[in-house]
């Protein structure tokens, strides 16, 4: 999986048991061009409380969000390196960006649409490790970037109240996105939109990203287990790529 696939990844990891004690979830991912029997790439999500770490499984990508102090850091190993946006205030900085807008229109020219993005139920069915699920797929302006195979609310012990940093990740998202540059939007971070949307268990989630080999991410299982405060934090000696803070 690499870093444009981080928010398709985490749009399926929404399960857990028992947030408030930690649970970690193991996803496998596989290239669906990718010849019989080669081996998939596993990726980490750890939740606890309001807190959230994700390891792509490459080696190299790594994101953490902190939600209440309502940071999110996207890490890349290979560097070292960590680009950090804080929330702050993400409204006021939008602001800003309006009314400079306004002011420099005639040399702008009209501002963008936004992409629209929407989940439609196919009406078709499919089953993921002997549990039944329904097939929805993801939109992006009318063209299908995902479909996600739901299982029912508590498929395979899942429980929605473990959802809590997910939903607070989604919003943050929907929140700072419009401001991220592409470098970071790209990552797919905007996909989190449907994680209001899916009700059930993403069981199983299909991804044919732009520019990017189409991938499929199949839920394995989730663990209790409680986590080194550390997980939830900066690695150690890592430098600051571009950052987003956002002040009144």
């Amino acid at each position: 999986m690499t870093a444009r696939g981080l928010g398709l990844g985490l749009a399926l990891l929404l399960c857990a048991r028992g947030a408030l004690a930690g649970t970690e979830v193991t996803v496998e991912t596989r290239k669906l061009a990718a010849p019989p029997g080669a081996k998939p790439q596993r990726s980490l999500l750890a939740l606890e409380g309001r807190n959230l770490h994700f390891d792509a499984g490459d080696g190299r990508h790594a994101l953490v969000f902190r939600g209440e102090a309502g940071v999110l850091e996207i890490i890349d190993h290979s560097r070292k390196s960590v680009v950090r946006i804080e929330r702050a205030s993400a409204a006021a900085l939008a602001r800003q960006m309006e009314a400079a807008r306004e002011e420099l229109g005639p040399l702008l020219g009209p501002t963008p649409a936004a992409a629209k993005l929407a989940l439609r139920d196919t009406g078709k069915r499919d089953r993921v490790n002997g549990i039944g699920c329904r097939l929805l797929e993801a939109l992006r302006s009318g063209v299908r970037l995902a479909e996600i195979c739901e299982g029912p609310q508590g498929a395979a012990g899942v429980s929605r109240e473990a959802l809590v940093p997910l939903r607070e990740l989604a919003a943050f998202a929907a929140e700072v996105g419009p401001l991220l540059p592409k470098s970071i939007s790209a990552e797919g971070l905007d996909a989190l939109v449907w994680v209001e949307q899916v009700k059930g268990v993403p069981l199983r989630v299909r991804a044919w990203p732009k520019d990017a080999p189409a991938t499929e991410s199949r839920l394995l299982h989730a663990t209790p287990k409680r986590f080194d405060p550390a997980r939830f934090q900066t690695p150690p000696g890592y430098s600051a790529g571009i950052g987003i803070r956002v002040r009144q």
